[in-house]
């Protein structure tokens, strides 16, 4: 008899739609460790801000590059071995470049969203088994570390390492540019081998470059973006209920990611203030050379891999004005 009511009980409860819905146990890949600082401040209270909007029933793990490569990690989590990913366009450009073209664009998440450009990569990445989920910009972008403060010329005369995302702002801005993997940038600082260092503007702290390069270029340039990936096969998996919850989420925290982003930026900057970095101007008559060479040399680079996309994505960001061109 207890049995029967019991199961009388779940049964009545499935009608009724009451019935708990069964945890959905989700594995990540980072393509970070904590050390970088948007790990623990802006992905992992975004794992928690998931958790808590669908009453428990999306619970994330982190694992991060100690588990699988950064450059390797788009495939597994195609395959589903593992769940969802928190990576970099730059990390699977042997992949897709179309990723790229997040850094590329000038504007905040709703922008991205309005001119069509989010869409239409959520729809190339499930061609290759993925459902873009998010996209967790940092605005701040770029900066280069310097040896020396900026003369009324630029960059003329200075090596500058950057990777070729980096070139044709180099170039424009009158330097040359060198590339050097992460780990070469302080000994190579440090002995004049260059005489500056392109980078995100977070990260200079914890590799402390700020011994061996006393100065920041202002204003920084272009924009991070921060991707976030689910498997395809799982996320069709999930019901359309919670499917909707999650997209709600991430459209919501990709802007409260920018806030986030500010104040990691801003610790950053003071730290290195603190260990005497001191701010150096672009001269004025360089300024508007910035994100119209930015956008270009990004789009141009990402084009090699996926012409046909990122021309695609080039129209849409030329039509809604997101080039970083002076208006």
């Amino acid at each position: 008899m207890r049995k029967l009511l019991c199961g009388l009980t779940v049964s009545a409860m499935v009608l009724a739609g009451t019935l708990p819905a069964a945890a959905q146990n989700m594995r990540l890949l980072s393509s970070w460790d904590p050390s970088y600082p948007p790990v623990t401040a802006v992905l992992d209270p975004f794992i928690e801000r998931l958790a808590a909007e669908t009453d428990g029933q999306v619970q994330i793990t982190r694992f991060g590059p100690e588990t699988v490569s950064p450059f390797e990690q788009l495939d597994p989590v195609g395959r589903g071995l593992f769940d969802l990913l928190f990576t970099n366009g730059a990390y699977h450009a042997t992949d897709s470049s179309v990723g790229m073209t997040f850094d590329a664009v000038s504007g905040t998440p709703t922008q991205v969203r309005a001119a069509g450009i989010w869409d239409y990569a959520d729809q190339h990445y499930q061609t290759l088994g993925l459902k873009l989920v998010a996209v967790l910009y940092d605005l701040n972008g770029y900066h280069i570390l310097l040896r020396q403060p900026l003369s009324d010329t630029a960059f003329a005369g200075l090596r500058i390492r950057g990777t070729p995302i980096y070139h044709p702002l180099i170039e424009a801005l009158g330097g040359a540019p060198v590339v050097l993997p992460a780990s070469e940038i302080y000994p190579s600082l440090e002995r004049g081998v260059v005489d500056g260092a392109a980078w995100p503007t977070v990260g200079a702290v914890g590799f402390r470059w700020f011994e061996v390069a006393d100065y920041m270029m202002r204003p920084s340039f272009g924009q991070v973006g921060h991707l976030v990936f689910m498997n395809l096969e799982r996320w069709n998996s999930l019901s359309p209920e919670l499917q909707a919850t999650i997209a709600r989420v991430a459209e919501e925290y990709e802007i409260e990611a920018n806030a986030i982003m500010d104040q990691v930026v801003a610790a950053e900057e003071a730290t290195l203030q603190a260990e005497g970095v001191s701010v150096s101007e672009l001269p004025a008559n360089f300024l508007p050379l910035i994100g119209a060479s930015w956008f270009e040399g990004a789009m141009t680079l990402a084009a090699r891999a996926n012409p046909d996309e990122v021309a695609a994505i080039r129209a849409m960001a030329e039509a809604a004005g997101l080039t970083g061109a002076p208006e």
